[in-house]
């Protein structure tokens, strides 16, 4: 009996010295991601000194629609951040980057619209219609529309990663953090706790699916030519 209960005292040490283990290193990883992104968190003037001409496109990261209509909260609240840099400098490119797999959910046309009818002029907005994550929308950014500078406009949670990744793909990136939604803050923030983890992972040389590299998108052309998805096909 007490050679059993040697065993459970030992599997039970263990594996409680494994879980303070992991909460530690996934501790480590979120605050480093977090601390490596604060300094290029931005305000609409820091950008507008440090990008005068507005040059620099913005991304805005898609967050779900409803109905195929409507932005969800968190996206609106992307969307109004980024509104509100248009107004600071009208001359600013937007990007809308989200998914669009299938032709009955197109994120991104939703969050055209959504801008448009606000105010900034159709032209000056593209879509990136395989923005399927994070890191699709950054790759996507860098070896599919040739992008070197960017401004990634999400919520601060999100931000973090989005400039991690950003520096992996060598893009010279600011952030724009929206403002947050306290409906489902928690859930959404405990969740980021493990995708931030995943995507320091990508960073150093964990493997992921490739993210798509069709549907190419030219800033010097307007913005409408991208609204159709089946023309920017280069596989037809």
């Amino acid at each position: 009996m007490r050679i059993i209960w040697r065993i459970i005292r030992f599997v039970f040490k263990s594996v409680t010295t494994l879980g303070i283990a992991v909460v530690i290193v996934l501790c480590l990883i979120n605050i480093f991601v977090i601390a490596q992104a604060v300094p290029r968190f931005s305000s609409y003037e820091e950008i507008a000194n440090t990008d005068p001409n507005a040059e620099v496109p913005a991304m805005v990261l898609g967050a779900g629609v409803i109905n195929n209509e409507t932005p969800s909260t968190i996206l609106q609240l992307r969307l109004d951040e980024a509104y509100a840099l248009y107004e600071s400098q009208p001359n600013r490119k937007f990007i809308m980057s989200g998914d669009h797999r299938e032709d009955n959910y197109n994120e991104v046309q939703v969050m055209k619209d959504y801008l448009v009818e606000k105010g900034i002029p159709s032209e000056q907005i593209y879509l990136d219609h395989a923005g399927y994550s994070t890191y699709d929308s950054l790759y996507r950014a860098k070896h599919v529309f040739d992008l070197d500078n960017l401004i990634i406009v999400t919520q601060g949670y999100h931000l973090s990663r989005g400039l991690l990744l950003a520096d992996y793909l060598e893009i010279d990136a600011l952030g724009l953090a929206a403002a947050e939604s306290e409906s489902s803050r928690f859930e959404r923030e405990f969740r980021e706790i493990f995708a931030r983890v995943k995507d320091f992972a990508v960073t150093i040389g964990y493997n992921i699916t490739p993210a798509e590299t069709n549907y190419p998108i030219d800033l010097s052309q307007s913005g409408d030519t991208t609204d159709d998805k089946e023309s920017l096909d280069v596989n037809n």
